[in-house]
């Protein structure tokens, strides 16, 4: 078993899919699970189904310790916790650290974002944007703000900068149009400007 998991979303994907496709190389039949919705029977039949002439499952897991408190997700976790020889590889799209005390320390990896995205997301202004930029893609940073202001919102998270509640609410609202107008194409310029223009708004 392997659990790759951290806030660094695109590097962890990245490695998770290149397992992927690795097992696709070595001959295995890929089973595709996802965790929000997975019940207990679908990860025994696809951990244990085993073939006398067909190939070995390789079991890859989306957000299953990430998802909701559950009866089921305490199911699931338990027999994952029996099976950590098995060949399962998990993602989770966050830092899931707390939840991983009772399996085996080399078969977890933490992928965490650059010091320089911290610094901006602790303290979101044009020049921490800069820094942040060279050691990310931009999409990773917006999402990582997106994030971190739903945090903040949720009272789970905060910024340097003290802002009040109706300020934080305008923000997001403001964040958010700027993802509707990236994901339908109507942004009438590149990622990074509107969020240096966003930047200096917030700074007004």
């Amino acid at each position: 078993m392997i659990i790759l998991h951290g806030d660094n979303q695109i590097t962890s994907r990245d490695h998770f899919l290149s397992a992927k496709h690795a097992a696709i190389k070595q001959g295995l039949n890929i089973v595709d699970l996802s965790g929000d919705s997975l019940q207990i029977g679908q990860l025994i039949q696809a951990v244990e189904s085993k073939s006398l002439f067909g190939p070995a499952n390789a079991v890859f897991i989306e957000n299953l310790l990430s998802s909701r408190p559950s009866a089921a997700k305490k199911e699931l976790i338990k027999y994952i916790e029996k099976n950590q020889a098995e060949s399962i590889i998990i993602w989770e799209s966050k830092d899931v650290s707390s939840q991983l005390k009772t399996i085996d320390p080399k078969l977890t990896t933490k992928y965490d974002l650059p010091k320089h995205i911290f610094a901006f997301l602790d303290n979101p202004t044009v020049s921490t944007l800069h820094l942040a930029l060279g050691t990310a893609p931009v999409e990773q940073i917006f999402a990582s703000l997106c994030t971190r202001l739903h945090k903040v919102l949720l009272g789970q998270g905060h910024f340097t900068r003290q802002f009040s509640n109706s300020q934080l609410a305008i923000l997001n609202s403001q964040l958010l149009d700027i993802d509707y107008k990236l994901k339908t194409g109507s942004l009438p310029y590149d990622l990074t400007a509107a969020l240096e223009l966003w930047l200096v708004k917030i700074d007004k």
